[in-house]
């Protein structure tokens, strides 16, 4: 299931308001595409780094909105909705294509466990 939560405009001032908790985050595009998928142990930080990249890179680019799903677990979580968007669109998000995810996915059993 995707990220359950509406899209909010990536700026200073709505990414000050986020928890620096673990979790995971979408960052889309002005039309809502998922063009990166990120999790962090430190979401609000993971964020701001996110918004004050380099104007050249994927990110900086094509970013206009980000939503955020709060959760322990956020490593099994992120993987998980990497596989959801390969699946439904069969290629990573926009921006992911250079990351490197495990080739071999988890189990319904390593999702649930966080591991």
């Amino acid at each position: 299931m995707p990220i359950d939560r509406p899209w909010l405009l990536f700026s200073e001032i709505a990414i000050n308001l986020e928890q620096d908790e673990s979790g995971v985050y979408e960052l889309g595009n002005r039309t809502g595409s998922v063009i990166y998928l990120g999790s962090s142990s430190r979401v609000r930080q993971r964020l701001k780094e996110h918004l004050n990249a380099w104007s050249t890179t994927c990110l900086k680019k094509h970013t206009a909105k980000y939503r955020v799903e709060y959760t322990s677990k956020f490593k099994a979580r992120e993987w998980e909705l990497y596989d959801q968007h390969v699946r439904s669109h069969s290629k990573p998000p926009r921006c992911n294509a250079a990351r490197e995810f495990p080739s071999s996915r988890l189990s319904e059993a390593e999702i649930k466990s966080g591991h």
